[in-house]
């Protein structure tokens, strides 16, 4: 009897402390962040969510030829894809969608969480702000900062520690994005209805409980557009979303030419066996194996997505890709050139 009052209280004491963490919605959450779980999982646990409104419009398509892009460059790209077995591979040149290969299961509609692309939602929501003058560029980009840094806060790996319950607790919505009507209405009124999106979900429920540092659900073919507004300085199908001087200034380069996103403390670097083909490349992790490569002098934007982090990370695809722009080589003889594009060929 002494034994089984001493695992009986042994257990109260287990789950006082798993409570004091927090409820079971915290425990998925935090299990699924520690666990590395792909974007799609994360995405489908999400609860409590609130609607996003869009209205959507299908993606612009084009072919290689009229965006200046070597067909066997492609070919290679989806080969390599389809060898890797990965679940996406999209190309845009100019916003216009050149290629998609999926693997089984996925689409251009498989909703994903947007990792470290979601904050530039709530970036991009603040350019008729600051372009008015309302907020200062300076602050704009402290609240930016602010928001997501409480994401980030050193720690969280510990569940019991204030970071994880700064990471996976609700909180309210940032003030800047409350100043002409609710959170949830500006974000859809400046940013997802002009990017002609689908209905996408935020993790909350209102002003009170909101989070648009993280969580965002959308579908693969909707953080493209997220993409291509960066990669093109603020504009989608020729409308303007954002100021240019508010793009740069998010996306601020170092004199080496490299962007760095003003909301990331930092990031993972490349993998593979050579640097990015083009010097301006920079890029977003969605999740596990889930990366949006964006090179804005080729306006180019490729987003590939595998089992693997490592794979994912890897440069040989966005490369081939960069190789394969006709009108961004060198003048070259007629023999010589598809191996000067494509190697190996």
């Amino acid at each position: 009897m002494k034994r089984l009052g001493l695992v009986l209280m042994v257990l109260v004491l287990l789950i006082a402390a798993w409570r004091s963490a927090g409820d079971a919605g915290f425990w998925q959450r935090y299990w699924l962040a520690v666990s590395g779980a792909a974007p799609d999982r994360i995405a489908a646990a999400m609860t409590p969510r609130v609607r996003l409104p869009g209205e959507f419009q299908a993606l612009p398509r084009a072919t290689a030829e009229s965006e200046s892009i070597a067909p066997e460059a492609l070919a290679q790209a989806s080969d390599r894809a389809r060898a890797l077995k990965a679940r996406a591979l999209i190309v845009h040149r100019h916003g216009h969608r050149v290629l998609d290969v999926f693997g089984a299961q996925t689409s251009g509609a498989t909703p994903v969480t947007g990792g470290e692309l979601t904050p530039a939602v709530f970036a991009l929501a603040l350019s008729p702000l600051v372009d008015a003058r309302r907020l200062s560029i300076e602050a704009a980009v402290q609240a930016v900062q602010q928001e997501s840094l409480l994401y980030t806060a050193v720690g969280w790996r510990n569940p019991w520690s204030a970071a994880a319950r700064l990471r996976f607790s609700l909180r309210v919505a940032p003030e800047a994005l409350r100043a002409d009507g609710s959170a949830l209405q500006t974000l859809s009124e400046r940013v997802w209805l002009p990017l002609h999106a689908q209905d996408a979900a935020l993790w909350g429920s209102d002003d009170k409980a909101l989070r648009v540092d993280c969580c965002l659900v959308a579908q693969l073919d909707d953080w493209m557009r997220v993409g291509d507004v960066l990669l093109q300085q603020g504009s989608f199908e020729g409308e303007r979303i954002a100021s240019p001087d508010w793009i740069r200034a998010l996306l601020a380069a170092d004199p080496e030419g490299h962007r760095h996103p003003v909301w990331l403390r930092q990031q993972q670097g490349t993998a593979g066996a050579e640097p990015p083909a083009a010097r301006d490349t920079y890029w977003f992790d969605l999740g596990p194996g889930l990366r949006l490569w964006l090179v804005p002098r080729r306006a180019l934007s490729v987003l590939v997505w595998t089992d693997s982090a490592v794979q994912a990370r890897d440069t040989e695809i966005p490369n081939l890709l960069i190789r394969g722009l006709l009108d961004q080589t060198p003048a070259i003889d007629a023999a010589s050139a598809l191996d000067q594009i494509v190697p190996g060929h």
